[in-house]
């Protein structure tokens, strides 16, 4: 289990089975996001944002990267970050971070990899606020995020 607190409301985002949930002293705090590189207007696609540890979050286009994370799944991630007085950036990045550290599911398919994670959202009373999968799609050949975006579905061929 992950707890998460910003601000004074403290939250929780709770990762595997309810029976985990029901531990909070086992829980890790998490904060805000680390600081990511920043994607200007004239900033290359390239251009490294942050490094997962081998999945590499990069400016991007509007077809793959931050660039098009925020352009095409920016209100999703806002609207569930709301629930927990968080910054939708925030959790794009944890988001991805658990799909790269401890992923529920992960399929390699020429080229092009894609891996979930259920993440849950629990506030200061251990009450249920959300549960959503999240889903990373990557390029399996140079790491790089192609998309992020809750899910209601698991990776499949």
């Amino acid at each position: 289990m992950v707890k998460l607190s910003r601000g004074p409301l403290a939250l929780v985002l709770s990762l595997g089975l309810v029976a985990v949930i029901s531990a909070p002293a086992h829980a890790e705090k998490l904060g805000p996001r680390p600081n990511w590189g920043a994607c200007g207007t004239s900033t290359g696609d390239y251009k490294l944002v942050y490094d997962f540890g081998g999945i590499n979050l990069k400016c991007g286009n509007a077809s793959w990267g931050y660039r098009h994370i925020k352009d095409r799944h920016l209100n999703e991630f806002q609207n569930l970050a709301r629930a927990g007085g968080l910054n939708w950036s925030d959790l794009v990045y944890w988001a991805i971070h658990y799909n790269v550290r401890d992923p529920d599911h992960v399929i390699v398919d020429q080229g092009d990899g894609c891996r979930d994670r259920m993440l849950y959202l629990h506030d200061g009373n251990g009450r249920l606020v959300w549960q959503q999968r999240f889903k990373v799609i990557y390029s399996a050949i140079d790491g790089r995020v192609i998309t992020a975006y809750p899910s209601s579905a698991i990776c499949v061929r």
